[in-house]
């Protein structure tokens, strides 16, 4: 399990995904707030109202640049869902959604599949065109621990270490 967490956390940190979904309609699940950068501590560009219609210009990870109001900026993907359209109709740039249903890309709550939110917006079709960001390869680089560092700093923090197997392939947790 720690590998596929990281292999998609270095995925997300490694790729920058075309903005194939540009334009699309969207609205507001929830209120919230427009930020200028899509960081959760960053400046405030506007409110946004539950059901407010906005256009989604771009995507980045759990990350949405929208257009509302007149105003752009970032809101989480979980706090948006796009709007109706035809089943299998292509996005701008001539990719189709997964499973032929646009609203798949944005869904929350039980849509049949597992999703983090770090991929969320993501479908197999970006991440097979993603390209590895080497600048950010070395960023991360510089983020790294030594073990022992790792096992000071839980100590300090009373957590205890704990190994899990992996599980062979074809068996699950049932």
């Amino acid at each position: 399990m720690r590998r596929i967490v990281a292999i998609l956390l270095t995925a997300i940190l490694l790729c920058r995904v075309t903005s194939a979904e540009a334009a699309e309609k969207g609205l507001v699940l929830r209120a919230s707030d427009l930020l200028a950068q899509p960081f959760i501590d960053a400046a405030k560009s506007g409110p946004l109202t539950a059901n407010q219609p906005v256009t989604i210009l771009q995507r980045r990870g759990a990350w949405a640049n929208v257009e509302a109001g007149g105003k752009t900026g970032w809101v989480r993907v979980l706090n948006l869902r796009l709007e109706p359209g035809p089943a299998g109709a292509a996005r701008p740039g001539g990719a189709r959604p997964s499973g032929g249903n646009p609203m798949s890309l944005l869904q929350t709550g039980s849509s049949g599949r597992t999703v983090t939110t770090g991929v969320k917006g993501m479908d197999e079709e970006d991440i097979r065109n993603a390209t590895p960001d080497y600048a950010e390869l070395e960023l991360l680089g510089t983020l790294a621990v030594s073990a022992d560092d790792a096992r000071a700093t839980a100590t300090k923090a009373s957590l205890k270490e704990n190994t899990v197997d992996y599980l062979d392939k074809g068996r699950s947790r049932k």
